[in-house]
Order: structure tokens, then C-alpha cells, then sequence
């Protein structure tokens, strides 16, 4: 007897995809108060709160698309039948560069904020 998988990669990025974007929701309508556990929390974020809700909503965009782009490749990866051995793990990595991406993106972003200090 083989020991079955928790989740096939399909399912894995489906899942990864739904709640990144789900988790993008409360940010992107400005929800959320600076805090050191919830949000884009890299250093620019932290200046001003116009800075954190300035970052915190492009990078919720940002990670939406992410999101449903993931699920996506996740559904058409279950819906193929019979998938070379090799495209999961194709998946699972193109999903990695893409957060890559997306965090470089958002990064880009926050260093282009030239908003005053709100002391």
C-alpha cells in the first residue's frame, strides 16, 4: 500500500490562490490599521499612515492577481487528465516566481512614496 498525498499541487494552488486574494480583500478597502502582523509590513510602510494604507492597497492589487492567477493555474492543472510528471512541479515553481515578482513589485512601489513625515 503507497501512502497517498495530503493534497495534490492542483489543489495546493487553488487553495494558496483563494486565500491570498481573500486575505488581499480587507487591505485593499483600507481596513486595516498599521500593525506588525497583518499587511505589507516592510520598513517604507511604517513612516506615515498614509504611507501604510498607500502601500498596503497597490500591494493587495498586486497580491489579488496573484491570487486568482494561482487558482487558475491550479483548476487547469486538475482539469488535465493525464499531465506529464514534470507540470506540477512547473507549476509550483512558475506560482513561486510570481510571488517573487509580485513582492518586487510592491517593493518598487513603496520606494517611489515621497510623502511627507506625519509626526
Amino acid at each position: 500500500m503507497s501512502a497517498q498525498p495530503i493534497a495534490s499541487p492542483a489543489t495546493v494552488l487553488i487553495i494558496l490562490g483563494a486565500v491570498t486574494a481573500i486575505l488581499s480583500v480587507p487591505l485593499l478597502l483600507r481596513r486595516v490599521r498599521p500593525n506588525c502582523y497583518y499587511g505589507i509590513r516592510i520598513a517604507t510602510a511604517f513612516r506615515s499612515e498614509r504611507d501604510w494604507y498607500a502601500i498596503n492597497a497597490f500591494g493587495a492589487r498586486r497580491f489579488i492577481l496573484f491570487g486568482v492567477t494561482v487558482a487558475a493555474m491550479g483548476l487547469i492543472l486538475d482539469a488535465l487528465p493525464a499531465a506529464p510528471f514534470w507540470l506540477p512541479i512547473a507549476g509550483l515553481l512558475l506560482a513561486l516566481l510570481l510571488l517573487l515578482l509580485t513582492v518586487r513589485s510592491i517593493r518598487r512601489y513603496a520606494a517611489t512614496l515621497h510623502f511627507p513625515d506625519e509626526r
